[in-house]
């Protein structure tokens, strides 16, 4: 019997924790953090006391689950639970989005972490641009790309290739001794590379899968989102930008996105400006770099791309100090100064923790703020009021052009049909009820009880 228990990512976006046990072999598929995970108790400055107690706050207020042998020993010599030997196989990480991998760090590091080849890439690039504040554990990761398969007891796990907003994301078919489960991690079918959705959907179908653990990001009564194509991103922001050519043109977006990293590269190259990106996102390219399956802009080489190093920092990461050697004597490497006396011939990626670097830059009224990773203020929180006020003080003139990262409802449900599951478990949605008009069997989760697959 093969037995699925969803810890995260019940009735909510993203923090997936989904355990497949069959026969003595159990592993987690993805383990990652829920969006607001902590604000009903925890805001600012008032945080759990992870250094000091570990899982102890978490646990108090029941926001992690007591899984006896999962955590390592550190995280639990202040908790009530009692460390026991791992008990659990390995951990699959689906792509380094924190929503499916920030957890990760509590997991024993005995336990191995597989994950695909440039989503290992992300997550070394993470760590270290990072700072203290962002750790995956100690764990033993091992890599796999499509066409690989990890055999692990009784089960075997294959990982399909899947368009999403970051690179490195994968959907799994896992075969175990009743049959194979699929589960699609985050995807897409109207990015760059629908054709790798595509090919999981061809696949998925081929096993006749027993289950498909399905995302549901976009299942919803009403959707927000536009179905922009990457491609109709670059042509709005093209035009936006070009409405705009005496001013600065700003662009918010999340800053692992390499094709909104080549978007932008590319509407820079349409328009005669250059693109401008972080210390950061410079890491993160030259990480990629290697990598000959995804094609990634060189912000040091290409002639339309510069690097952009923050001034006055005493004690700046390697990452960043690396390039602040390089400022004044490589053209690709600009700061503040550079940036505020050519405004009219750059995009500037400026995303929310660093807003800050505008007060040095001083775009001048009516610059253009382009927000390209989510609705405009959909919900209404701190950061979405704050980011309000800061364009309104600048008197930017703000506009949206985003290609989400999830499907839209439609074809989530064509997809769970052409993949014609026994049985669909939707997760990573707040709309799993609407899953019943996708023409399949519908087992709806409930958060830490067990789902048997006959």
């Amino acid at each position: 019997m093969t037995n699925i228990t969803v810890y995260g990512g019940v009735d909510h976006i993203g923090g997936n924790k989904i355990l497949l046990e069959d026969r003595d072999t159990r592993i987690f598929l993805d383990f990652g953090e829920q969006f607001n995970f902590k604000n009903d108790f925890f805001a600012d400055w008032l945080k759990p006391r992870e250094s000091r107690t570990g899982l102890r706050d978490y646990f108090h207020f029941d926001l992690m689950p007591k899984i006896p042998g999962l955590y390592g020993k550190r995280w639990l010599a202040h908790t009530d639970l009692k460390y026991e030997k791992p008990a659990f196989d390995a951990m699959f990480i689906s792509h380094m989005h924190f929503d499916h991998a920030m957890h990760l760090k509590f997991v024993d590091d005995d336990v191995p972490v597989y994950l695909g080849a440039a989503a290992d890439a992300i997550r070394k690039s993470w760590e270290t641009t990072g700072g203290t504040s962002v750790s995956f554990g100690e764990h033993d990761f091992r890599t796999f790309r499509t066409g690989s398969k990890v055999k692990i007891g009784s089960i075997e796990v294959e990982p399909i290739h899947v368009d999403h907003s970051v690179p490195g994301a994968y959907g799994f078919l896992v075969h175990t001794s009743g049959g194979c489960v699929a589960y699609t991690g985050d995807l897409r079918l109207h990015g760059p590379r629908s054709d790798m959705t595509e090919e999981f959907v061809k696949r998925a179908a081929a096993e006749n899968p027993i289950a498909l653990i399905c995302e549901g990001t976009r299942v919803s009564p009403s959707d927000p989102r536009e179905d922009l194509s990457e491609k109709e991103v670059g042509v709005r922001a093209r035009e936006l930008v070009t409405s705009h050519k005496n001013k600065l043109a700003i662009v918010s977006f999340y800053p692992k996105d390499v094709d909104r990293m080549r978007t932008f590269r590319d509407v820079a190259k349409a328009t005669g400006r250059k693109f401008v990106v972080s210390a950061k996102i410079a890491h993160l390219l030259e990480s990629l770099k290697g990598d000959t399956r995804i094609s990634v802009p060189d912000p040091m080489t290409d002639p339309n791309m510069l690097i952009y190093v923050r001034q006055g920092m005493p004690r700046p990461f390697p990452h960043e100090k690396h390039y602040i050697e390089m400022c004044g004597s490589n053209d690709h490497v600009v700061n503040s100064e550079d940036v505020a006396k050519r405004q009219s011939q750059l995009i500037f990626h400026n995303d929310f923790t660093q807003l800050t670097e505008l007060i040095d830059i001083l775009p001048s009224p009516g610059s253009l703020f382009i927000r390209s990773k989510s609705e405009p203020f959909e919900e209404d929180d701190v950061q979405d009021e704050v980011l309000k006020n800061w364009i309104s003080y600048f008197k930017l003139d703000f506009h949206q052009a985003h290609a989400s990262g999830h499907a839209n409802m439609e074809e989530v449900f064509q997809m769970v049909r052409d993949i014609r599951p026994k049985v669909v478990i939707p997760v990573h949605t707040e709309h799993a009820d609407l899953f019943g008009k996708c023409g399949r069997a519908v087992e709806r989760p409930v958060a830490r009880k067990t789902i048997s697959l006959h």
